[in-house]
């Protein structure tokens, strides 16, 4: 708080209330000592008046959502490891926003966990700066960053991207599409779409990006005349486009029938399996993810960049 104060050029108290009135400082002064606790990585400590050595037993996990169960076997992993010994899980969620990330993360490390597990990695560097001054493990998840802040177990989604483009062409598809958010991990995924079907000798594949709200059916269908292969960037969007499909008369019921419009999402969810057709997926160990995930915050030991891969599951869509 010291410091916050020094670089701000105003008194340790000011910057207290700063913290805890904001109200009473004046906008300019609130800004100015925003300003310094964002540089200088300072997150106010909520659990001061509790003994220096006392530990929260608490992790911190920050997911983008909660809206639909794509993560909920990573939480579910993680916490099926953590919980029988002793520990409580915090969750927050960024709803894909990166000023909402960073205030989250702020208010995750403010009740002083023992860790933060988070899907993704920092959007912005001022969350990286916050978590690489922690002094706490951080495990980025569902993706394989070069440089991570500390420890990683996810899956590669550019090579995810890859897998689904060498399908649709092995399948002689030609009007390739890529439904889904402009989120990093999404991206990433279309990056390897993208090339490998250009590389395939195929037509460009177009790139719809949707509202986060949206289902992917009526919206896309409207954008994407002509398509023969979609890849949705989760199941949830393949499931919304599907019932596009089908209200357009576009979708074929029974098995190894071959639809004018192929369908793969990812993440396997249940309903998926359970629709008719049954919808072709890339499977992602979320399970295993928040297992591991658990294990990296508990020990130093062995590797700290762990990659459980995916599995291109093929059903009735595609």
């Amino acid at each position: 708080m010291s410091a916050v104060a020094e670089l701000a050029g105003v008194s340790a108290i000011t910057v207290s209330r700063v913290v805890r009135l904001p109200d009473m400082v004046a906008p300019q002064t609130r800004a100015r000592v925003e300003a310094a606790m964002r540089e200088l990585g300072y997150v106010p400590n909520q659990l001061a008046g509790a003994l220096a050595g006392a530990r929260s037993n608490s992790v911190g996990v920050l997911v983008p959502t909660i809206a639909n169960s794509i993560f909920a076997d990573t939480v579910q992993g993680l916490s099926d490891e953590l919980e029988p010994l002793g520990y409580a899980v915090i969750l927050a969620q960024s709803r894909y926003d990166a000023a909402r990330e960073d205030r989250m993360l702020s208010a995750l490390l403010s009740r002083r966990p023992e860790a933060i597990v988070m899907v993704g990695s920092p959007a912005t560097p001022d969350g990286a700066r916050l978590l690489r001054r922690a002094g706490i493990p951080v495990v980025e998840t569902w993706e394989l960053p070069p440089e991570p802040i500390d420890a990683v177990a996810g899956f590669d989604n550019f090579e995810a991207g890859i897998a689904v483009a060498r399908h649709f062409a092995g399948q002689g598809r030609q009007s390739l599409a890529f439904i889904g958010g402009d989120d990093p991990r999404a991206t990433r995924r279309w990056n390897g779409f993208n090339q490998t079907a250009l590389q395939a000798g195929l037509k460009a594949p177009r790139r719809l990006t949707l509202d986060r709200n949206a289902s992917g059916s009526v919206v896309a269908l409207a954008n994407l005349p002509g398509v023969d292969a979609v890849f949705a960037a989760n199941d949830a969007h393949a499931i919304g486009f599907m019932s596009g499909l089908r209200s357009a008369g576009l979708l074929r019921i029974g098995p190894a029938t071959e639809q004018p419009v192929a369908v793969i999402g990812l993440g396997d969810l249940e309903m998926g399996r359970l629709i008719s057709p049954s919808l072709s997926t890339v499977r992602v160990h979320g399970d295993a993810i928040g297992r591991t995930a658990a294990k990296l915050m508990l020990t130093r030991e062995g590797p700290r960049h762990i990659d459980l891969g995916f599995e291109l599951v093929l059903r009735d869509s595609g």
